[in-house]
């Protein structure tokens, strides 16, 4: 809705003290009424300067450009004041552009189909454009005093903030707006008046560019197209006048784009440290390799060096089986093991070796490294070699190492609820008893079925004490018993499942059980 600024007040004014004289009220409402007039006639007197101030000027307008653009035709000299003078509201609002007509004009022009021819041309810059339309006859002097009007009384922010202090000497309009006012003819034979007032940073592309918006919507306008014709006017402001990016905007691009040249040198810092960790992992690697390389070759000629008896006769026990089982696996490496270790050494030759590679090459040196210590085991144990007594003792003091670690277990809080301490207590002492005369036995000489029978029940014992290791374990999680870590590691190091140790020969031994004597 357009806003009414009315005319004179003194007829106002004389209608309500006439009126009041033809009441009967007291004159203590007399002289309130008598306030009241005063305060409306103060009103008055500070109101006509702020309509004053939108009169047109005889110099020039101060504006984002040199000059403001001025009307195409010159303004009507209509001076009656009487009466209301009708400001254009915003009717229209799409982006940046802001469509204000008013009721005498909106026959006239079509608002959707402005909005719709201009609204990729205002999208494409940077100023917001303020369009005002009104029709005379009306009592407002040109297309100049309808911007005006719409900038001190319409609904948008197109005016300055300090127009007040400011506005004759460096103009009214905002910074990054652009003011437009088309006045149209009564009749079509009528001129058009446009105004075009810019913001004050707003400037021309180049000289001559006012010309050409004045000149823009001439063809439309007198064909009575207005709709085409202001459209034109509107387009052609937007390619002949430009605001500079707003701060707020171009702060946001500044800092996007650093963000995105920041997040390009991360990504190429990330890349590369990437791919330096992936190149000293392939160094690492390659080195790695030569290492195993390295024990293969030492492993296959200690194999090579190390004699034993010929497995000739049926085994009688297991650990009678895993010895020449040994032996088999012995003969075996030292066949074909070389192949193997010139698939690794070719393997070390190439430029890069992948992890799969590497893991494999490991995995052949560590069986042939445990292979080697089994060899030596099974004919240390066969009663062939001069330190015999040495690995039986290895074996009865790596026994005699669990028992006392079953000891520290039962000396823990909680320990004697277990279900499974009176048989660790009863294999403490019997286990300690059994340890004793196989040992004395192992310190004599023995024959190779000898030794193998005492293989065999060193074995037995050490079965018997890795199920109890187990229980115990076991039953101590479920009862919540507060075992020490180092304790607990301990003891899981003696079960089958943790592998072999070089250092305990049992667990070596066992790994190369056939398959139908494992447990």
């Amino acid at each position: 809705m357009p806003t009414l600024v009315t005319g004179p007040f003194s007829q106002v004014l004389v209608d309500i003290v006439v009126g009041m004289n033809r009441t009967r009220h007291s004159g203590l409402l007399r002289r309130l009424v008598l306030l009241i007039s005063a305060v409306l006639i103060i009103g008055a007197l500070c109101a006509y300067p702020l309509i004053a101030m939108a009169q047109p000027s005889a110099e020039p307008q101060p504006s984002g450009s040199s000059q403001p653009v001025y009307p195409s035709a010159s303004p009507s000299s209509e001076t009656d004041d009487k009466g209301t003078i009708a400001i254009p509201s915003v009717t229209s609002q799409e982006g940046k552009m802001y469509l204000a007509v008013t009721d005498a004009a909106i026959d006239d022009v079509d608002s959707q189909k402005i909005m719709d021819a201009v609204r990729e041309a205002v999208d494409g810059q940077n100023a917001k454009i303020l369009l005002g339309v009104d029709k005379k006859p009306n009592n407002l002097k040109g297309a100049s005093q309808l911007v005006r009007g719409m900038l001190l009384f319409g609904n948008s922010d197109a005016m300055s903030d300090d127009w007040l202090e400011n506005g004759k000497t460096k103009g009214y309009v905002g910074q990054g707006w652009i003011a437009i006012g088309v006045m149209l003819p009564e009749t079509k034979d009528g001129d058009v008046e446009v105004f075009v007032d810019p913001g004050r940073n707003v400037r021309e592309t180049e000289p001559g560019s006012k010309d050409r918006i004045l000149d823009a919507g001439a063809p439309s306008f007198e064909a009575g197209d207005y709709t085409a014709g202001i459209s034109a006017v509107a387009i052609s402001t937007t390619e002949n006048l430009r605001a500079p990016l707003d701060k707020k905007i171009a702060v946001s691009i500044v800092v996007g784009v650093l963000l995105l040249i920041a997040a390009v040198i991360v990504f190429f810092a990330l890349r590369g440290r990437r791919r330096a960790q992936l190149q000293a992992a392939a160094r690492k690697r390659i080195k790695q390799v030569e290492v195993w390389e390295s024990s293969m070759h030492q492993d296959l000629n200690a194999l090579r060096r190390t004699p034993m008896n010929d497995a000739t006769e049926p085994a009688l026990n297991r650990s009678a089986a895993t010895i020449k089982e040994i032996q088999r696996q012995r003969e075996q490496a030292i066949t074909q093991r070389s192949t193997e270790l010139e698939s690794a050494l070719d393997a070390s030759a190439e430029p890069q070796i992948s992890e799969q590679q590497a893991h494999e090459i490991e995995q052949r040196a560590e069986r042939l490294s445990l292979l080697r210590r089994a060899v030596e085991l099974a004919r240390s144990l066969s009663g062939t070699a001069s330190n015999s007594v040495k690995s039986w003792n290895q074996i009865i003091e790596q026994h005699h190492g669990g028992l006392k670690l079953l000891v520290q277990l039962l000396d823990t809080d909680g320990a004697t609820a277990l279900p499974v301490t009176p048989q660790v207590r009863t294999a403490i002492v019997t286990h300690t008893d059994a340890l004793d005369q196989l040992q004395a036995r192992a310190k004599t000489k023995l024959t190779e079925q000898e030794a193998a029978h005492l293989l065999e029940e060193l074995w037995a014992l050490r079965e018997e004490l890795d199920s109890l290791i187990d229980q115990a374990l076991a039953q101590s999680q479920g009862a919540s018993m507060k075992v020490d870590a180092k304790l607990a590691e301990q003891l899981r190091a003696f079960l089958p499942r943790a592998g072999a140790n070089a250092n305990d020969p049992i667990s070596v031994l066992r790994t190369f059980a056939p398959s139908d004597g494992q447990h």
